[in-house]
């Protein structure tokens, strides 16, 4: 849970997307964007959860199309859901450089070059990341904690009081939920950055092998991490609107998105948490970073022990159990990565966090898009789950849902990206299914010329004897 929470960064996610939200999307109705984006995944997560009680393997999403749609679909999600978190990771690192070059000027003066940070960062992911899943869940939760605590406390005291209102909690204004008011302005560009605040969303599956009871864990986990965070979205949304006069919050959230939720702290709190928060988005940006970074090293685990990557990256440490060599490459593409934008120039926040960021949002959307068509069609193909709302009813309408969210998604890709050129956003965005057709292709290589790696494409640890779906099988 704590994983996928943090990958989720929630402070970012309040500070930096729930302005946008209101400013840009469908105003104050932001609270309901959250609750539409927290049903359509509750909905997916049945059936997901349900065919993780079938499958254990850190392949996360790469595993389960491979299972439900085969192999050469498996392979083109694996490669498409690298690059994905690739792009993000990559993007959280530049943000967190940024971030803490401003912090160090604002209370030092001058220091190194933000890139500095952004490796010191890698560095520490790396240390963190070959030690035992436990060890690095208690860092990401310790600061989960931490940056949750600020917002809790902002939200407490605008419900106590009424916010702008004043006159107490009666006197606080539940228009954010209403139907008028949540599909009202451009409620595609608040549907996406909610979803966006969601990301992370399959770690629960990809530590199935390092948990004691996967079986029982992982659906409790996902369910879990998904009410927590869509019950702290909504809630901030609806009170941080509650914070401003109502007539003044949406022209403050477009003017001043970045300054939104300091501002809000400032008149509710006091100056002094406006800076408390400057160093808090720093811890949440990092575990976030840290997040994704297990997930990339895991994937790369997955590949590597199938054959289908470097077989090293297929090793696990010999006490702790962790996938080190895996870890090791990850960071190294990171910091790869990092030194090319460094030597282009490149602005930390605007081109690397906005871009990166904004790209592998759309990936991760239609890999989830993908899984659930997934999770439909493994359960028509095996008959392992005769529960009609866990393997029929609820995956049919999360993938309806999430339908919506791609289409959606992919309307807003120039805003997603911080672009107002559609030449650049379509072509942008057209690297997504050059990279999954990549992965489609090499697995219908491998089936022509290399049988024997082809049929380790999706081989999982643990799972019910259930054959893969293959063209060339005479398995249904």
């Amino acid at each position: 849970m704590f994983f996928v929470v943090s990958a989720a960064a929630p402070l970012s996610g309040v500070v930096l997307g729930v302005p946008v939200m209101i400013g840009l999307g469908n105003g104050v109705g932001a609270a309901g964007a959250f609750l539409l984006v927290t049903a359509v995944l509750l909905l997916f997560a049945v059936g997901y959860s349900a065919m993780s009680r079938h499958i254990v393997d850190p392949g996360g999403f790469y595993t389960f199309v491979t299972r439900g749609l085969g192999r050469p679909a498996g392979l083109g999600a694996a490669t498409l859901a690298l690059f994905a978190y690739t792009a993000i990771q990559a993007g959280m690192f530049g943000a967190l450089g940024a971030f803490v070059d401003r912090l160090v000027r604002s209370y030092v003066g001058d220091g190194p070059p933000w890139w500095v940070y952004s490796l010191a960062g890698v560095a520490l992911c790396l240390w963190l990341g070959v030690r035992q899943v436990d060890i690095g869940a208690r860092v990401l939760g310790v600061m989960l904690v931490l940056e949750s605590v600020l917002i809790l406390a902002l939200d407490i005291v605008v419900a106590a009081t009424g916010g702008a209102r004043g006159g107490g909690a009666v006197s606080l204004s539940w228009e954010p939920f209403a139907p008028s008011a949540v599909f009202a302005g451009a409620l595609g560009i608040a549907l996406v950055f909610a979803h966006t605040s969601f990301i992370g969303f399959e770690a629960t599956t990809i530590y199935g092998e390092e948990a004691r009871n996967p079986r029982r864990t992982v659906p409790r986990a996902t369910y879990i991490a998904l009410v927590t965070m869509g019950a702290f979205y909504a809630i901030s949304a609806w009170l941080l609107v509650n914070a401003f006069p109502a007539d003044q919050v949406v022209d403050i959230a477009r003017s001043n998105p970045e300054g939104f939720a300091a501002a809000a702290l400032t008149a509710q709190l006091g100056a002094v948490t406006a800076d408390v928060m400057s160093v808090l988005i720093v811890t949440s940006i990092f575990a976030a970073v840290l997040a994704f970074h297990n997930t990339l090293a895991r994937y790369m685990f997955t590949l590597g022990r199938q054959g289908l990557m470097w077989a090293p990256l297929g090793r696990c440490h010999d006490v702790r159990q962790s996938p080190q060599t895996a870890c090791i490459v990850q960071a190294a593409s990171a910091v790869v990565v990092l030194v090319v934008f460094a030597v282009a120039g490149a602005d930390p926040y605007t081109n690397i966090y906005v871009w990166a960021t904004g790209v592998g949002a759309i990936g991760v959307i239609v890999l989830q898009l993908i899984a659930s068509i997934a999770v439909f069609a493994f359960f028509r193909r095996h008959d392992v789950d005769h529960r009609i709302w866990h393997t029929i009813l609820s995956p049919a309408l999360g993938l309806i849902g999430l339908l919506v969210l791609a289409v959606t998604a992919i309307s807003n890709f120039g805003l997603l990206i911080g672009t107002e050129s559609v030449g650049v956003a379509t072509a942008v965005a057209a690297i997504l299914p050059v990279v999954a057709l990549a992965g489609v292709g090499r697995a219908l290589w491998l089936r022509r010329h290399s049988p024997d790696a082809y049929a380790r494409i999706g081989s999982v640890s643990g799972e019910v004897e259930v054959p893969l779906p293959d063209a060339r099988s005479n398995t249904p």
